[in-house]
């Protein structure tokens, strides 16, 4: 079962329409947070780079944008939807 959130409560929030992930090109599994194994989603490109400098996993991954449904997908499949929003930079 996917746990969307409403286009109105969506737009509320100001949620961007695509994110940003990171895969391991060999396993196609995506990163997750060290804490507690949640997908990590990062507003842009920018924000997961920064991420990438400080992490010996990130930088072993493939990032790339999704949009939002894609993401909530990959959630479902590795997470139980459950995900980690980044939205500014550290």
């Amino acid at each position: 079962m996917l746990k969307e959130i409403p286009i109105e409560l969506r737009n509320q929030l100001d949620l961007p329409p695509d994110v940003f992930l990171f895969v391991n090109p060999l396993t196609g599994v995506h990163a997750k947070t060290k804490a507690d194994s949640k997908l990590a989603v990062f507003k842009n490109e920018s924000a997961a780079r920064i991420y990438e400098k400080r992490s010996k996993i990130l930088k072993q991954m493939v990032g790339y944008y999704c949009q939002w449904e894609e993401m909530l997908v990959v959630a479902q499949k590795e997470t139980q939807s459950q995900y980690e929003f980044f939205k500014d930079n550290i």
